[in-house]
């Protein structure tokens, strides 16, 4: 299944709602997420509500409003590859140049616990093609 599609986001949101340790870091949290790979136009960045920890809703940009996204992140092919491979922890690729991330710094620190162990179970997930 290839990364950032709308079946990798049925099966993230998935294995994100099944993992007890977001549930437990992020059971307060709430916000919307875009996720991207910078250098394939052919995939159209997929965008993740999260309520209360749990996913809730996914889709397109044609299913939400710019506004709403909160957090943004993207990165280039290899970038991902490199996490996918394990050849960089997710914290460091969350640090590295490859990786960009925007959104509310605060929250992001405030939340780094459950934000790193989202990453970890994307890439436990079966099957990812980046």
């Amino acid at each position: 299944m290839q990364l950032i599609t709308l079946e990798w986001a049925e099966a993230y949101t998935e294995a994100w709602n099944n993992d007890e340790i977001i549930a437990k870091k992020l059971r307060k949290f709430n916000s919307v997420f875009k996720y991207s790979i910078s250098d394939r136009e052919d995939l159209e960045p997929v965008i993740i509500k999260v309520e209360k920890g749990v996913c809730t809703t996914f889709g397109t940009s044609e299913n939400f409003h710019d506004k709403e996204i909160e957090f943004d992140m993207w990165a280039d092919t290899a970038s991902w590859q490199k996490v996918f491979n394990k050849e960089i922890s997710v914290k460091k690729a969350m640090m590295s140049k490859g990786f960009h991330f925007k959104g509310p710094k605060l929250k992001a620190f405030a939340n780094m616990g459950g934000f790193e162990r989202s990453i970890e179970v994307m890439i436990e997930m079966e099957g990812i093609t980046v």
